[in-house]
């Protein structure tokens, strides 16, 4: 069974300081887009998604959509 992969779509830009930090604290973590409304988390588990959607939510970003592929 393959890892998931996680992608959260964000309104509008995550600022640099806020992605230096989730890349500090994931593994792997990407933004497909240039203005990194889309963060792409892959091989978390459970709690690191919810600590992650917590880390967003407290700096202020709306998770737009939030969907589970496996990689």
């Amino acid at each position: 069974m393959a890892p998931p992969r996680y992608e959260l779509t964000l309104r509008g830009p995550i600022s640099r300081t806020l992605l230096d930090l989730i890349r500090t604290r994931f593994d792997q973590v990407s933004t497909p887009g240039a203005d990194g409304t889309v963060l792409v988390v892959d091989n978390v588990d459970q709690a690191s998604v919810r600590a992650l959607l917590t880390l967003l939510w407290d700096t202020g970003h709306d998770v737009l959509a939030f969907e589970e592929t496996a990689t």
